[in-house]
């Protein structure tokens, strides 16, 4: 009798999802777009999403996370600049009247009070 020894080779596949940079980089972006730097990390967040979504590199879910909260903090970071210029244009004086004619104080009270 002949021993035949077998040697089965298992290949143990990973079933964890391939992470991309690019979506990981998107997220961490979105995350830190919401702690002040709206404009600064919004946007490459909106970029690099858009980037890996197409490149279909990555989990689709952290891309997509990166896009929403790029876009989200882009829009209220441009709606707060928005709302700064508007209180800039409001709380500048205009000139409605000269202060040459404007009551008060004038030089005729000046000389009137001369003693």
């Amino acid at each position: 009798m002949t021993n035949k020894s077998t040697t089965r080779t298992t290949s143990k596949q990973s079933t964890a999802p391939v992470s991309s940079g690019l979506a990981v980089t998107s997220l961490v972006l979105g995350v830190v777009s919401f702690t002040g730097f709206g404009l600064i990390t919004g946007i490459p967040a909106i970029i690099l999403g858009i980037i890996a979504l197409n490149k279909k590199q990555g989990e689709r879910s952290m891309s997509i996370a990166g896009i929403v909260m790029g876009a989200i903090s882009t829009f209220f970071s441009l709606l707060f600049i928005l709302f700064v210029i508007i209180m800039f244009i409001i709380a500048v004086p205009h000139e409605s009247a000269p202060y040459e004619d404007s009551p008060g104080i004038n030089e005729d009270w000046f000389k009137s009070s001369e003693v």
